[in-house]
């Protein structure tokens, strides 16, 4: 009897009972991976609605505040979890920022920005017409009170001065913003031909009237949410497609 119960003991599991086994683990450990999936897609599917929910309503406050909305959502003082892939579309204005500008580029983007606010003009009266290189010098034609050579063959900040009183200073002081927003610098070294600007990055700037918030979840496609100036109210899916809206 004893003898028996040994060889019970000694003869191990049968392929069929090993083969029930392993299937029975199978079973248990896909009914947990689904079920871990599950809190996970339900954990960031709250979450990104949470992060749309959070940037609504920061864009809301700026708005309650500025009548307009900002260019970046960074300008307001929400900041969204790492866990979120956020994207901000407005119509703010863009302008085209340059790098790795040359001399002669640089020049250039001077002379392009300052025809940008031309002509100068005030009270019917036409104070400066267009802004031209020759020789060594800079020229701003105008009138005999208002044309402005500046002379060179570099020019500081300091020296870029219209003469025709405040219009002229607001346009003046335009100019150098412009330029310097678009990657120009002070001083300029007078070119001796027109140079070709490369391909600039476009950034956006100032106040936007209308936007649309996106948040998606890296691990989920399937879980992305949108809230936008006209609804007001988080909804399912991408920012509609609206070629006045763009990013950044």
């Amino acid at each position: 009897m004893r003898a028996s119960r040994l060889l019970m003991l000694r003869r191990g599991f049968t392929i069929a009972e090993v083969l029930i086994a392993v299937s029975i683990i199978a079973l248990l450990t896909a009914v947990t991976v689904v079920g871990y999936n599950g809190v996970r897609w339900r954990s960031s599917d709250g979450s990104v609605k949470h992060t749309v929910n959070d940037a609504l309503k920061s864009l809301q406050v700026y708005y309650a505040m500025d009548k307009s909305y900002p260019s970046n959502l960074a300008d307001t003082d929400y900041t969204p979890p790492l866990s979120v892939a956020v994207a901000f579309y407005t119509d703010a204005m863009q302008i085209p920022v340059y790098e790795s500008l040359t001399p002669d580029q640089n020049a250039q983007l001077l002379l392009n920005t300052c025809n940008g606010y031309m002509p100068i003009v005030s009270g019917g009266v036409t104070y400066n017409t267009s802004c031209t290189y020759a020789g060594n010098n800079a020229h701003i034609a105008g009138q005999v009170s208002s044309n402005v050579v500046i002379q060179g063959p570099t020019i500081t900040e300091g020296e870029f001065n219209l003469t025709c009183g405040n219009v002229c200073t607001i346009a003046q002081n335009n100019i150098i913003a412009t330029f310097q927003s678009q990657g120009g610098v002070f001083p300029v070294t007078v070119p001796k031909s027109g140079s070709v600007l490369p391909q600039p990055t476009m950034q956006a700037a100032g106040s936007a009237s209308r936007f649309c918030i996106e948040g998606r979840s890296p691990q989920f496609s399937d879980i992305l949410y949108h809230a936008s100036s006209e609804a007001q109210n988080i909804e399912s899916g991408p920012c509609p497609t609206d070629p006045t809206l763009h990013y950044p």
